[in-house]
């Protein structure tokens, strides 16, 4: 196993009080635990706030977690002092969700993806011809190396932020919504060239996203959070084919589709998620489930064969069919990716 997140516990304090006190605290991520395997790619999907991208962070130890563990090839990393840290770093790195805001104006395109080559001495005396190769790797000319980050477009300074997070020869990539920015076609571009290099240099994936359509071609398998609990886990064909929890159910449900049928099948759910200030009780997921009953708000439901759900096996999973409408946006990202 290369890397294992246990019991993950990430609380910030919301605001100051009198005397210096917080007025409450954020329970960005509350007990999250998984593995990832070499070469293998775990995709991390949720709405905006559920705490996946503070999860990225606290695998990478940017973020010290409030309890928990972060085990990276069998080695607890809260153990680590910083010039040991700072030695396994190389072989984890983080890719950005902004390919504009990512890469520094002022540097040329060469002199980025060469400062983790003299940061970790790699390369001494050959460090032009390995930037020439990275670039390569990810599909533009070594020549770009001369250029600056304006002077490309938004698919081709993803493809340079690539080539920066892989000059440091990681074994693993937390990618923080890489593609989000991205038109459809140049999503399928990207996603693409990170398979391609995944099965060249066995490296492992982080996938964290929103979109579910990107989620599913880019990764083996996935985890769902939910107000910073992980709510369903699972290989990425079977939970897409046949989801349990009701949360999973209803996001796969709203992915929207002309077909009058499959419109009639979406999950609507109500209300709006609550605060991680003050979440509910039990199970998060109660307040806007159809489905709770008095134990939900009395039990915290846990993983139970890749569920948390008191009532999973109860839930009749929709049929596969309403689960995945073809849509134009899906249609048109899985025809790119045949392409």
């Amino acid at each position: 196993m290369l890397l294992k997140a246990d019991n993950l516990v990430k609380h910030f304090p919301a605001g100051e009080a009198f005397f210096g006190r917080a007025e409450g605290t954020v329970r960005a991520v509350d007990g999250v635990s998984f593995e990832i395997g070499e070469g293998e790619t775990l995709g991390l999907v949720g709405e905006s706030g559920c705490g996946k991208s503070t999860v990225g962070r606290l695998v990478l130890r940017l973020l010290e977690p409030t309890s928990g563990r972060v085990l990276f090839r069998g080695e607890d990393l809260g153990r680590l002092d910083a010039r040991a840290l700072r030695s396994r770093r190389r072989f984890m790195q983080l890719m950005f969700q902004d390919p504009y805001g990512s890469l520094n104006p002022r540097m040329t395109v060469g002199d980025m993806i060469r400062e983790p080559l003299v940061l970790h001495g790699l390369h001494r005396g050959a460090q032009d011809a390995r930037v020439a190769e990275l670039l390569g790797l990810v599909g533009l000319p070594g020549a770009h190396a001369q250029r600056y980050a304006h002077e490309f477009s938004g698919g081709q300074r993803q493809r340079i932020g690539i080539a920066r997070a892989l000059a440091a020869e990681p074994v693993l990539i937390v990618c923080d919504e890489p593609v989000s920015a991205l038109d459809v076609s140049i999503q399928a571009q990207v996603i693409n060239l990170l398979a391609e290099l995944q099965a060249r240099l066995g490296i492992s994936y982080l996938f964290i996203a929103h979109d579910l359509a990107v989620v599913r071609h880019a990764s083996s398998r996935i985890a769902v959070m939910y107000l910073g609990k992980i709510v369903e886990e699972g290989a990425a064909a079977s939970l897409f084919q046949r989801p349990r929890h009701p949360y999973t159910q209803a996001l796969l449900s709203a992915v929207p589709s002309p077909q009058a049928s499959n419109r009639a099948k979406r999950i609507l759910l109500e209300g709006d998620v609550p605060s991680a200030l003050a979440p509910p009780s039990g199970c998060r997921f109660r307040t806007r489930c159809a489905h709770a009953r008095e134990r939900c708000a009395a039990e915290v439901p846990v993983l139970d064969e890749g569920v948390a759900c008191h009532f999973w096996r109860e839930i009749a999973s929709p049929s596969p069919s309403g689960l995945m409408p073809v849509n134009e946006r899906l249609a048109r990202l899985q025809a790119a990716f045949r392409s």
